[in-house]
C-alpha cells in the first residue's frame, strides 16, 4: 500500500490524469467543513429544504449545511433536482 501512496505522487511516474484528480481532491479538502452533513443528514432535510426554495425562502442563508453539501455531493443534488422537478409539475396541473 505504501508503494502504491509513494508511485501517486512520483512526479517522474505522474499523469496529466493523475494531476487533475489530485488537484481536484484538494479542491474538495480545501472547501469542507468540520461541521458537514453526512448524505443521511442531508436526505432527512431535502423535503423541507424543496419546500422552503419552492416558497422563494433564502434557503442558502436558512439551511447552510444542506446548501454545502448540494454543493459537493452530486447524488444528493440529483436527488433535489428530481424533488424540484416533481413540485413544478405538480404545480403546472
Amino acid at each position: 500500500m505504501l508503494r502504491k501512496i509513494k508511485n501517486w505522487f512520483n512526479p517522474k511516474k505522474t499523469s496529466a490524469k493523475k494531476t487533475e484528480l489530485t488537484m481536484q481532491l484538494l479542491q474538495m479538502l480545501d472547501i469542507t467543513h468540520d461541521d458537514e452533513l453526512s448524505c443521511g443528514e442531508v436526505n432527512d432535510l431535502i423535503d423541507q429544504y424543496v419546500e422552503l426554495k419552492q416558497r422563494g425562502a433564502n434557503v442558502e442563508s436558512l439551511m447552510p449545511l444542506v446548501k454545502h453539501h448540494l454543493d459537493l455531493c452530486r447524488e444528493c443534488f440529483d436527488e433535489y433536482e428530481a424533488l424540484m422537478a416533481v413540485l413544478e409539475f405538480e404545480e403546472a396541473l
